[in-house]
């Protein structure tokens, strides 16, 4: 009974923490919008820097594969039925709706949402953080917000870029291995490119973004006063953030589903 009593407890404070700093994001976020948060420049362009730029070809990679994948498996077993040009239908759909979105998010959650708990883990270690509490200086607007922004503003355009290179690679296998004409393969992924499906991938990867940034800015944040703890901390986030990414997709799926889209 009082394991079970200390576990309860634990997830108690757990909770009541994530909450808390959840709501100190979001007013963060407030009072930028309302243009009362200053953040200097190269705070800026060193968030962006890191979220976009640099994660171009690692996402392109891995989702071109993705795409190669997807295009391979389907259409062996389209062909079954003598219908394997609809493998073009079948990648564009699943790489806009969704797949784009949840590679791209699973590579920025290994890289940047590890970086991000690393980084602010360590200035933990080192009372850093400690410092800037006692200049008075908000550890959320100075450390959070600008990769919360970064993260939500670059994780839709890596999105289209995601989807873009999934389809490219679907198209490889298509047309080199497979055969189908090349206008052919054109004409059936852009009758699948709905807008609906379009819209729905961009904001799945925008959620993805701000999950990871807040996971990341978390565990960084909360982490403890010796070397083995920002191990934990880099591990936690990249964990968290899968977990709360599929959490998320399944949720969003139940919603789009239950209103039509």
């Amino acid at each position: 009974m009082e394991s079970v009593g200390a576990w309860g407890l634990g997830a108690y404070a757990a909770v009541r923490r994530g909450l808390e700093f959840i709501a100190g994001v979001f007013a963060s976020v407030a009072r930028f919008v309302r243009g009362g948060v200053f953040i200097r420049r190269a705070d800026w362009w060193a968030a962006f820097d890191a979220v976009g730029p640099r994660a171009v070809l690692i996402v392109s990679l891995i989702s071109f594969l993705i795409g190669l994948i997807l295009a391979f498996v389907g259409a062996a077993q389209l062909k079954l039925f003598g219908a394997h040009v609809y493998v073009a239908s079948l990648v564009a759909i699943a790489a806009i709706r969704i797949m784009g979105a949840m590679m791209t998010g699973i590579i920025m959650a290994g890289r940047t949402g590890a970086a991000y708990a690393a980084t602010i883990g360590t200035m933990q270690v080192n009372e850093e953080l400690d410092a800037l509490r006692v200049m008075g200086i908000s550890v959320t607007d100075f450390l959070v917000l600008p990769r919360l922004v970064a993260m939500a503003i670059c994780m839709p355009i890596l999105t289209m870029l995601a989807d873009f290179m999934a389809i490219l690679g679907g198209a490889a296998v298509g047309c080199g291995m497979f055969h189908i004409p090349v206008a052919e393969y054109y004409s059936y992924t852009v009758q699948a490119l709905g807008i609906q499906n379009f819209a729905v991938g961009i904001f799945h990867g925008w959620v993805y973004g701000i999950i990871i940034a807040l996971c990341g800015c978390y565990y960084g944040i909360h982490c403890g006063r010796d070397a083995g703890s920002v191990g934990r901390a880099t591990t936690n986030a990249v964990v968290y953030s899968i977990v709360w990414m599929v959490a998320a997709t399944g949720f969003l799926t139940f919603l789009f589903e239950v209103i039509g889209i």
